[in-house]
């Protein structure tokens, strides 16, 4: 059994990067090259994020509007250089709680573990 935060590293963090690369590359008009220095990551994982081929639970997090002003403000704090790591890493934490708080998490760890429903347990701090 995967706890909920495993599924957060293999799921929902890949899945953030994924909608920040597509992002950096479609509105910002960057190179996969320029988007991995900003990023911290390799041009074939940028490569990877913007095909999906990491990251495929996007449309999860697309339903949600609140997710989507943060990743969109925080691709935007990206892009302008006005963040530096540690402040990006806070960021993705707020993020993170917010989907917690949804229960988007509990959704999703139940799809992969239905034995565990109703999960309540990754929407509360541990």
């Amino acid at each position: 059994m995967k706890p909920f935060c495993e599924v957060i590293v293999t799921t929902i963090l890949p899945a953030i990067r994924s909608m920040i690369t597509k992002e950096l590359l479609t509105t910002y008009k960057l190179t996969q090259e320029e988007a991995a220095d900003l990023l911290g990551l390799t041009q074939p994982a940028i490569s990877q994020y913007s095909h999906e081929s990491r990251g495929r639970k996007v449309k999860l997090l697309e339903k949600q509007p609140k997710i989507m002003e943060m990743v969109d403000n925080l691709t935007k704090n990206i892009n302008s250089g006005k963040l530096n790591g540690r402040q990006i890493q806070a960021e993705f934490c707020k993020i993170c709680k917010s989907i917690r708080e949804s229960k988007t998490i509990c959704r999703l760890h139940e799809k992969i573990y239905p034995s565990i429903a109703p999960c309540s347990e990754c929407s509360e701090e541990c």
